[in-house]
């Protein structure tokens, strides 16, 4: 049901990337050498901010969980742990993104855990304020998340070993760097280009894409969610040329891998959750 709704719009994308691939093939070096710019503040926020989506459902589930745990204390710790932690982390690492490229002198873990607490009780007032009914729902998709993120960190990780290919920062630099054709791995060397870890972490924000087969409320929003999606992702690919930490080729390939990832994995999840899907 749902790859049925977005099957042109996966076939588009798809087809985007296999050419984004094939130019990457020839003019890889060319294009990244072009836009390198690392102190470009477009580049430097979406490097500090774009992989969040992929790890962006395990707050939102802590607090479901609190919501739900109907004072059963250990449901609520793990929930409450889930919320903070996670909310304190990422902003803690947003902050050392920056001190990594010079833009601040370190990440202050007090300041970073204040600001974390302040969103995690603003989400949790937000889940509380929800039926519990939806709360169910949005726990499915919570569900969804883990099943994908841990696909991400599984396949993509697994590729850049078997690819190894050299950053072109890393090349530009100087040391043992040497570019190389995506279709050309060099097997379990030290490089992690391909494919883009950053632009495949971006696509956790296609878990957005369940929204209007599980809420009334997004079920005339099908096709603005694909594009909202796939913007975002596009964007942060082209970040990653511009830090110089990707080729377009990577960054292609992060796109249609974790495209294909949300295409097999839909239908397992509207068979396990397909009395949710149902429900008004």
């Amino acid at each position: 049901m749902i790859n049925k709704q977005y099957k042109w719009g996966y076939a588009v994308v798809i087809a985007l990337c296999i050419a984004a691939m094939a130019v990457g093939a020839k003019y890889d070096w060319m294009i990244t050498d072009t836009l390198y710019n690392p102190q470009n503040p477009f580049g430097l926020f979406f490097e500090a901010v774009s992989w969040i989506p992929i790890y962006a459902f395990i707050p939102v589930l802590g607090a479901c969980n609190m919501v739900r745990s109907r004072n059963n204390m250990s449901t609520f710790a793990i929930g409450a742990v889930l919320l903070i932690s996670s909310c304190c982390i990422f902003a803690y690492m947003v902050c050392d993104h920056y001190v990594d490229r010079g833009v601040m002198r370190r990440a202050n873990p007090y300041l970073c855990g204040i600001f974390g607490g302040i969103v995690a009780a603003a989400l949790f007032l937000v889940v509380r304020g929800i039926k519990r009914s939806i709360i169910r729902k949005m726990q499915a998709v919570c569900a969804f998340g883990f099943a994908y993120m841990f696909s991400y960190l599984g396949v993509i990780f697994a590729l850049k070993v078997v690819f190894g290919r050299d950053r072109y920062e890393d090349i530009i630099t100087g040391g043992e760097y040497l570019f190389a054709e995506w279709f050309k791995p060099e097997f379990f060397s030290s490089g992690s280009s391909f494919p883009s870890g950053h632009t495949a972490a971006a696509m956790g924000i296609v878990i957005l894409l369940l929204l209007p087969f599980i809420f009334k409320t997004f079920k005339n929003f099908k096709l603005p969610l694909f594009i909202v999606c796939y913007v975002y992702a596009a964007l942060t690919a082209f970040s990653r040329l511009i830090m110089g930490r990707h080729f377009i080729s990577d960054t292609a390939a992060a796109i249609l891998i974790m495209t294909l990832v949300f295409i097999f994995l839909t239908p397992k999840f509207e068979k396990i959750y397909k009395r949710e899907l149902l429900k008004e």
